[in-house]
């Protein structure tokens, strides 16, 4: 029976080796420590099978011979839950000095056993199909095997949140059968099974994480997403330098000869063929359908780089054949990961400058230097800290006053973002606003900014005592693309019981002409419900005249370049001094935005603008200090 279940063993063995090294490695420090393991399993059965033989054949040996042979398989035992010690090891989060300290501890502990095996005497038992061995030498073997699965089993259940779910389960399953097989050997010398256990813990990290072609991108050839994210993790725990380069084809049409469209698959399987005969370099694909390659150096990249170039842009006989081909690929290629803090921030940064269709191929390839690099790290960390603003309400609105040429005094305000730091600075939206444009994040904002302005208009009751009339709130691109943005605006009024005419909607040019159908239908429902709009940094946009003619906008603002230029070039001061009196001639409104002197201030007053806005008056104010300041000017008035 003994021999029979050994037998049995050793040929699962077999074709799990067969299977594991049919495909090239991948390299990963898991894999090399299944293999190793896997090979000590081996090493143990067949010791198994050896050492039943030698106490069959114990009168032909010679005792030290027998005993050497039959501590060796003992201690093979103890060794095997050495290796699947250090295997379970593999996902926890630590350095390479604190692994290699732990490992250190493992091969003391797995040499003192090993010693005190080959010391401590042994004794056989042999009747009739019944072969075994006992005596201190084997309880040593269980003490010590015991020790390692149950340090094992206390590392995983300890530490289990760290670690891949399936290895977690697998090695929880594969110490519990050998927990099983060595106490029924305790208690029944008779039954060999330690041995069998192991052999069945390699068929559970076989199917479950070690077989090479769950590492295989089916339909390419490459290796899959999961296997570059393992790769590189590792490459980044060892402190591994290497390069990188992600390749998309966008628009990729593949015509076969027969007149059909190809897969995109296909295209890609035919450049992970090619890139196979490439030396030193790693193919994988990722769940967008991209190919991402490895290489260990810069130097290398760059050839892999003008290689698959052109291979893409100059196919060989065999690939022209098949049918025509139109690809348009991007590349984008990190030199140096060490660049990057990790893992995650390499996939983002490939992701985020990855380029679409160019008209030249050249303007194709993005190449990440350290300015790139910076530039994304301050985007990601300005996002962060936008997010933590808005979630911890550290979103604040500051208030320009606008000053009245013909009525002398203040009667309306231009609402302005701002973001206050943990530390009370102030962030200038200069730095966020364009971020929060691309992320989608500045219609939050924007919400965030009307709502808290109704609050202090109500609250503050800004029209009875203050004199002023309305406020501006500046509507930005993304704002002008929801369709259900007049539902948004007019709910909030509705929670704050305002009355419309004291809110004034800014709309730019380059926000109307992007969104012009959605912006028009919000504006109609708005203007309807009582709300005035106003046409924000005139002379700015890029079709200034349409903008004015086609949007139902009751003010028109110039912005501060314009107003400046004013000042400063006698071709501007014609200019808008034109716009001007063709702005008057509809009945529509101006504020020139920007003033800084006294001198500008008058000037604006005696050519008959309206309204004046600018750091002559004021700069933005918070909003205690706003009603400080107009309740001061009215008074001096």
């Amino acid at each position: 029976m003994n021999i029979a279940v050994q037998c049995c063993g050793i040929t699962i063995l077999i074709l799990i080796w067969y299977f594991s090294l049919r495909q090239k490695p991948l390299g990963l420090e898991s894999e090399k420590l299944f293999l190793i393991t896997m090979g000590m399993t081996s090493f143990c059965v067949l010791m198994d099978i050896i050492s039943i033989a030698a106490i069959n054949s114990r009168e032909l040996i010679s005792g030290f011979l027998l005993a050497l042979i039959c501590k060796t398989y003992i201690v093979s035992l103890i060794w095997v839950g050495y290796f699947g010690l250090i295997y379970s090891n593999t996902d926890f989060i630590g350095t390479r000095a604190e692994q290699r300290k732990n490992n250190r501890i493992y091969t003391v502990i797995v040499l003192t056993g090993t010693v005190l095996i080959y010391i401590l005497p042994i004794q056989y038992y042999l009747e009739g199909d019944i072969v075994y061995t006992y005596g201190p030498s084997c309880t040593t073997t269980y003490v010590f095997a015991l020790l390692f699965v149950v340090a094992t089993l206390f590392k995983v259940g300890v530490k289990g949140a760290e670690m891949n779910p399936k290895r977690r389960r697998a090695i929880i399953i594969w110490m519990c059968i050998w927990i099983i097989a060595a106490v029924t050997q305790f208690l029944n010398a008779r039954l060999l099974l330690v041995g069998f256990a192991s052999v069945l813990g390699m068929i559970i990290l076989f199917f479950e994480l070690e077989n090479p072609e769950a590492n295989l991108d089916r339909e390419t050839g490459a290796y899959n997403a999961h296997a570059l994210g393992e790769y590189t993790r590792l490459l980044y725990e060892k402190k591994e330098v290497f390069s990188a380069m992600l390749l998309a084809l966008n628009d990729t049409v593949a015509m076969g000869t027969d007149g059909n469209v190809l897969r995109m698959d296909t295209t890609l399987q035919s450049i992970v063929r090619y890139s196979e005969k490439l030396r030193d370099v790693k193919v994988f694909k990722t769940l967008e359908r991209e190919l991402v390659f490895l290489t260990a150096d810069e130097k290398r990249m760059q050839e892999v780089y003008q290689d698959i170039k052109r291979y893409i842009e100059n196919p060989g006989k065999e690939k022209k054949e098949e049918g025509r081909t139109r690809i348009s690929p991007c590349y984008v290629l990190l030199p140096d990961s060490s660049m990057l803090r990790n893992v995650e921030e390499v996939f983002q940064m490939l992701r985020h400058f990855r380029v679409g269709k160019r008209e030249k191929p050249e303007e194709n390839s993005i190449y990440l230097d350290e300015r790139k690099i910076s530039q994304y790290k301050e985007r990601e960390e300005t996002e962060a800290m936008i997010l933590s603003a808005i979630e911890e309400d550290r979103i604040e609105v500051f208030y320009q006053p606008i000053f009245s040429t013909k009525q002398g005094r203040f009667v309306s305000a231009e609402a302005l973002v701002r973001i206050r730091n943990k530390d009370g600075s102030i962030v200038p939206p200069g730095r966020f606003i364009p971020v929060a444009e691309n992320n989608g994040l500045i219609s939050r904002i924007g919400e965030i900014v009307f709502d808290k302005t109704c609050a202090f208009i109500k609250a503050n009751q800004l029209r009875e005592r203050y004199g002023i009339k309305y406020v501006e709130v500046n509507l930005s691109v993304r704002q002008c693309e929801d369709t259900k943005l007049s539902d948004i605006y007019i709910s909030i009024m509705k929670k704050y019981d305002m009355d419309p005419s004291c809110i004034n909607l800014e709309i730019t040019e380059s926000a109307s002409i992007q969104t012009r159908n959605s912006l028009l239908e919000n504006m109609q429902i708005l203007i309807d419900y009582g709300v005035k709009f106003s046409l924000d940094d005139f002379g700015n946009g890029e079709s200034n005249l349409n903008y004015i003619v086609n949007m139902p906008v009751s003010i028109v603002k110039f912005d501060r370049d314009m107003s400046q230029a004013y000042f400063a070039n006698r071709k501007a001061k014609f200019v808008m001094e034109a716009a001007m009196h063709m702005i008057h001639d509809m009945e529509l409104e101006i504020v020139s935005e920007g003033v800084e002197t006294r001198e500008q201030m008058e000037a604006i007053v005696a050519l008959g603008i309206e309204y004046i806005q600018g750091y002559y008056f004021s700069k933005p104010l918070p909003g205690d200090e706003f009603l400080q300041f107009v309740s001061k000017s009215a008074r001096l008035s």
